[in-house]
């Protein structure tokens, strides 16, 4: 009785509500590959039937099997061998959720403490049962807008009451670790770049994926970040050494002195040399 399926009087699609881009169902053949590509955002991936050959360095030469799911950070590359015939479903976020601000604060301090590595996690009943609501959703269609965010609710909801801290920070720890390293790259290179387009290229991240990764890192916008680094550097390199005042005005990319000398008026208050004498 349970294997009919029902008929559906509402065309979601047709709306302008529809979500796709959150839930994916997949159905993959035997032997079939799916070549190493970038995340642009957080995915995490269900095998809800079958075995499958995963690659990251987030999960190097993994066998994912029914029951098990991963989670790869926004930015890293993953590559796929279907062993058999397999379905999955995708959840791809920005963000974790949080749903108990004392849990998820009990989260980052032991992941704070602790340095967690990959792992691969195994499907619990609740979560099962979900999965299998998620699957016929996605079949029907039934991707309105509202009806997914409660979904990606209930979904945090459920790995936040049945799993415990350690294997939570084991499973987010692709994304811990990742900002980790964006914030290093970022850091580390922003000195060698004009603007934020160069800086995407440099990280070889899409200019959006950029702009949403340094949001989520530095909580400001790209843009005004690296101003305000470069107002502070050029007020060090004025104030702490003994650079010339043309030299500097070169090293940042002013096209002259005068309109070095503006920016420091404006940005500081005097001008480069009246800087220097105090």
């Amino acid at each position: 009785m349970f294997e009919e399926r029902c008929n559906k009087y509402t065309d979601c699609a047709a709306c302008e509500q529809f979500s796709k881009d959150v839930f994916k169902y997949r159905n993959h053949p035997r032997g079939m590959f799916i070549p190493k590509e970038r995340c642009s955002q957080n995915i995490m991936y269900f095998i809800v039937k079958g075995e499958i050959w995963a690659n990251s360095n987030e999960h190097p030469d993994t066998i994912l099997r029914e029951g098990n799911f991963i989670l790869q950070p926004v930015g890293s590359s993953v590559e796929f061998r279907i062993h058999t015939p397999a379905e999955c479903i995708l959840y791809l976020f920005d963000r974790l959720q949080n749903v108990c601000d004392t849990r998820f604060q009990s989260g980052l301090s032991y992941v704070e403490g602790n340095v967690p590595s990959s792992s691969v996690m195994n499907t619990c009943a609740p979560l099962h049962y979900f999965l299998q609501g998620m699957k016929m959703l996605l079949l029907d269609d039934m991707l309105c807008d509202s009806l997914m965010k409660s979904k990606q609710t209930e979904l945090f909801y459920l790995l936040n009451c049945y799993y415990t801290l350690k294997e939570l920070s084991g499973f987010y720890s692709p994304i811990y670790n990742h900002n980790r390293s964006f914030h290093y790259f970022v850091t580390n290179n922003y000195q060698q770049v004009k603007d934020v387009e160069d800086f995407a290229r440099l990280g070889g991240y899409s200019v959006p994926t950029f702009r949403r990764m340094f949001k989520e890192t530095f909580d400001e916008p790209a843009y005004q970040w690296m101003l305000k680094q470069k107002k502070q550097d050029i007020l060090n390199d004025i104030i702490t050494t003994q650079t010339s005042i043309t030299e500097i005005s070169v090293k940042y990319g002013f096209e002259s002195l005068a309109n070095f000398s503006h920016f420091c008026r404006s940005n500081f208050g005097k001008s480069p040399r009246a800087l220097r004498s105090e």
